[in-house]
């Protein structure tokens, strides 16, 4: 009773705080924005009713068509004229201008509410129109403004919020930066007004703002002129890239977006010193209303040295050390020059050879753009420079000079790198426990950029809410590994030619782990490894990966009767988890769009196989390839295909709406030595980053019911994969996002046993066996970190329930899935 009245009373005091005592005089504290209203910009126009402003002109012609008719026949103009019948042509003019200005008004919207945008105190999520009622700062802030007190003023200074005023908030500026906004989009004759409402009896005030945007001026024609013949040739060897097309708004966007591409052009073409501003554009609206009519041509600023192509000359490189800016020595390789800070022998800290492979220039070649970015590219991820410098210099200052020297500063990095993380993780199938991580890095370990790193890893669950048969199972499921790699910025191969290496980023990777795995009154298991992975590069868009030699042994070190009555129902999962060699090797080919791409996509596709070498060496010897129970270093060997794609595509609805879309299909196919693939490479489905609406492998295979117990999941899992995902994502307020999503999927068994016919695939009862689940998110995104809460739905189970039709949830309550995540599911 007495915390009770205690709090009672705090809460009292803290409510009776006033936010306006210490306001300057004649201000007004700014509590957000009460609403911001649009005139018309975002509704579509019938072409039986007047028409937009914008296709006036077809409207205007035809009543005047009428208007001369009546006169030739003698009647009068007072009589109202009925509206033109409208030809095909027309009303296809019109519905292309609204389709135009909705687009335009859908791209501008964003950018108006951000001139707009100010947040007040208290802003709840960052908004600029909802706040908390915890106006804490502001009671510190009143309270203790005039504070002598040591206490008080450092309440003071770490607590204390200063009030937002209308003044600093300035209505009427922000709704003129709107309207240049406006104008930047095509809307020329955009309104924009800033009002302010106070509040009767306070010193406290919201704002609104109105907004009308008028007809959208849109692009007639396109001439490109004055250009000499070399450049004219680049620029139209490119036209169908071009921003600008007839029919678009004439947004000051697309024209920055243009101005950038035929730079970008030019300067791949040689044009060094091109840039953006040295493209002009001419307009004229006059000829016909809303239309423009647009000319290319360069700038007449355009310095002599932007209009001719450079070639590259020598290369000198300067490189520091970490601690000290001391030059001691130097090599000269040709055009290559080497600065450097050498040890007690004059040698390098780093190999010469390991950034010359780098250069991809060769002296004499024009300068491209893209291979300068690459080079940057290539010697920024060998993670040995804490900073790179990348310069191109006349080589004199005569006006004929078109060569260019490549003076590149670098400063290497501190050799060791450290990082201890521990986490708390939450499983979607009940699981909750305690993680660590440490890893240390050595940078440069060979001096030729290589990094060697450690790590170490062990985590600790136990199942809440469920049976875990007994307080000694219930603290032993836990799992422990390291790993040691060695990343090489090139390919090591022996033999391998450079001339492959010179246009393409290449990496290699050697690496061995071990993993040891409890799982409470399941089974235990060890696993260790190695493996040789070489990555290629040539473009920013497109990457090869290619593993040539993994090896994995795993060893099932202890089972309990739960686990053997489980795989007594299931012999593909014991022979998935038995003592077995594991050797394969892999290539996966990744595509990613461009980073500035406004709807990217990507596409993976891994193809793996696994003990067929070793099989075919077996054949060779005479041994049948069907045969099983072959064995490499007394061990069972696991010989399999596996073929993964998935396909990404963000399609962008607005600068803060995208709708989100992914499909993944799989298969695995276990034959000669093996009859069912190794358990660490079959698929499930279900989780925070699957079908939401589902627990981690919490479906599948196909229509099997799934199985009672904290570990049942583990026999849930499949050799044939398709799932599908579509997610809306918007705006809410702020920094805070919410996500409409629908997912779809499930795994099979492609040779399931005796007496488990549902496990396995069949195409006439494919529909029924994909499980499907909707749902809501929240994200809140601070740019660096996406926290992602996600609430799943099931709609459709595949495997019996009790109930009939397709909507076949037992009960509501159970059919939810609840998930916390860190970052987007795809």
């Amino acid at each position: 009773m007495r915390h009770s009245i205690l709090y009672i009373a705090v809460a009292t005091l803290l409510v009776a705080c006033s936010t306006t005592a210490h306001l300057p005089e004649g201000e007004t504290l700014y509590t957000g924005i009460e609403r911001i209203n649009y005139n018309g910009a975002d509704r579509r126009t019938r072409a039986d009713e007047a028409a937009p402003a914008d296709t006036g002109v077809i409207l205007a012609v035809g009543h005047a068509v009428q208007t001369a008719q009546q006169l030739l026949a003698g009647g009068s103009t007072a009589t109202p004229l009925a509206p033109p019948t409208l030809t095909p042509a027309q009303r296809d003019s019109i519905r292309e201008a609204d389709d135009a200005r909705i687009a335009a008004f859908k791209r501008v919207r964003a950018e108006v509410e951000a001139a707009m945008a100010y947040k007040p105190n208290n802003s709840l999520f960052g908004s600029s129109s909802l706040r908390h009622p915890f106006a804490f700062g502001l009671w510190t802030y009143n309270r203790y403004a005039n504070a002598e007190s040591r206490f008080g003023r450092w309440m003071f200074r770490h607590f204390a919020s200063e009030p937002v005023l209308v003044s600093a908030v300035n209505p009427p500026l922000r709704a003129r930066v709107a309207e240049n906004v406006l104008r930047g989009y095509g809307f020329f004759r955009g309104r924009a007004n800033g009002e302010v409402l106070p509040r009767e009896g306070t010193r406290k005030a919201r704002v609104a703002y109105d907004v009308h945007t008028g007809p959208l001026f849109r692009i007639d024609s396109i001439e490109h002129r004055n250009f000499d013949p070399r450049a004219d040739s680049i620029v139209r060897s490119a036209m169908g890239q071009t921003l600008l097309r007839h029919g678009a708004a004439f947004s000051a966007i697309d024209l920055d977006g243009e101005r950038t591409r035929l730079s970008a052009l030019m300067r791949e073409a040689g044009y060094y010193y091109h840039r953006p501003e040295y493209v002009a554009f001419r307009a004229d609206t006059v000829r016909r209303p809303t239309w423009v009519q647009l000319r290319v041509e360069p700038s007449a600023a355009t310095p002599a040295r932007a209009q001719r192509p450079y070639f590259v000359g020598g290369t000198r490189l300067t490189l520091y050390n970490a601690s000290s800016r001391t030059l001691t020595d130097s090599i000269v390789r040709g055009p290559f020059a080497f600065r450097f800070a050498g040890d007690k022998q004059g040698r390098p800290p780093i190999r010469l050879g390991a950034v010359l492979r780098h250069m991809r220039y060769r002296r004499g070649e024009p300068y491209r753009q893209s291979r300068a970015d690459m080079m940057a590219d290539e010697l920024g991820a060998m993670g040995v420079f804490s900073n790179v410098s990348i310069r191109y210099v006349p080589r004199d200052t005569t006006a004929t000079c078109d060569t260019l020297d490549v003076d590149i500063t670098a400063t290497l990095d501190k050799p060791y790198d450290g990082e201890f993380s521990t986490r708390i993780t939450t499983k979607d199938n009940g699981f909750i426990g305690p993680g660590a991580t440490f890893s240390m890095t050595k940078r440069n370990a060979l001096r030729g950029g290589e990094k060697v790193t450690f790590e170490a890893h062990a985590s600790y669950e136990w199942l809440t809410g469920a049976d875990t048969h007994g307080a000694a199972s219930a603290i032993n499921s836990y799992e422990y590994g390291t790993s040691l790699t060695l990343d090489y910025p090139r390919l090591v191969l022996p033999g391998l030619s450079q001339r492959l290496m010179r246009r393409a980023l290449t990496t290699t990777t050697f690496a061995v782990d071990a993993e040891w795995m409890n799982r409470a009154g399941y089974f235990g298991m060890v696993s260790v490894g190695a493996r040789a992975a070489y990555g290629y590069q040539r473009r920013r868009t497109l990457r090869h990966e290619i593993t040539p030699a993994r090896v994995e042994y795993n060893q099932l070190q202890r089972t309990t009767d739960a686990f053997r009555a489980l795989t007594a129902a299931n012999p593909a999962l014991y022979v998935s988890l038995r003592d077995q060699l594991v050797p394969s090797m892999a290539y996966r080919l990744t595509y990613t769009s461009r980073p500035d791409a406004r709807n990217p996509r990507s596409l993976t596709v891994e193809a793996k196989q696994g003990g067929n070498i070793v099989a075919g060496f077996y054949r060779a010897f005479g041994r049948d390839w069907a045969e099983a129970d072959k064995r490499l270093l007394g061990v069972p060997f696991a010989q399999f295909a596996k073929l993964v794609a998935e396909w990404r595509w963000k399609l962008r609805l607005t600068p803060r709406s995208a709708l989100a879309t992914r499909v993944m299909a799989g298969a695995i196919a276990s034959f000669g030595n093996s009859q069912a693939a190794p358990y660490a490479e079959l698929f499930a489905v279900g989780g925070a980053n699957s079908i939401r609406a589902f627990n981690a492998r919490g479906i599948g295979p196909g229509a099997r019911t799934p199985a009672e117990g904290g570990y049942a999941y583990i026999d849930q899992m499949g050799d044939i994969k398709l799932e599908a995902n579509v997610e809306y994502r918007f705006p809410i307020v702020a920094d805070l996002y919410g996500a409409v999503f629908v997912d779809a999927g499930n795994v099979w068994l492609m040779d399931p046993p005796d007496g488990n016919e549902q496990s396995g695939m069949r195409l006439d009862r494919l529909g029924r066996d994909i499980a499907l689940g909707t749902g809501v998110g929240v994200r809140y995104d601070l740019d660096f970190l996406v926290l992602r809460f996600d609430l799943g739905v099931g709609i459709h189970a595949p495997y019996d329930t009790g109930r009939r039709g397709y909507y076949n949830m037992p009960k509501f309550g159970r059919s939810l899935g609840y998930h916390f995540a860190v970052g987007y599911p795809f």
